[in-house]
């Protein structure tokens, strides 16, 4: 005779329970590592910002004008970031400034 009936049931219940949760956490670990949960640092506004800044050297080196358009360089990715302290960036006080005058190289993360 059979005793516990249904046994064999809730085990394969509990089963899969089991593999749906460690396929959760497996997946949570996961976003994780690749950087899903974490905030931005900005790393990437400094790159946008200084690929701007190098498309205004090309303008620069090509047209005859002194400067970059205001549409070109004042873009939302260079506000806040800095300027980096070598002696051919101390002109620029600003990274916006750094990038109408085509110097990528001066804008760094503030």
């Amino acid at each position: 005779m059979k005793q516990g009936g249904g046994t064999s049931g809730q085990g394969s219940l509990e089963y899969l329970i089991i593999i749906a949760a460690v396929l959760a956490i497996a997946a949570i670990v996961v976003l994780f590592l690749t950087g899903a949960f974490t905030a931005t640092t900005g790393s990437g506004d400094v790159g946008v910002c200084k690929q701007v800044a190098s498309a205004c050297a090309v303008e620069l080196a090509t047209s005859s004008s002194t400067e970059c358009s205001d549409t070109l360089c004042n873009i939302s990715e260079c506000q806040g970031l800095g300027v980096s302290s070598a002696s051919d960036c101390s002109a620029y006080t600003t990274a916006v400034a750094a990038c109408k005058a085509g110097k990528p190289d001066c804008i760094v993360a503030a």
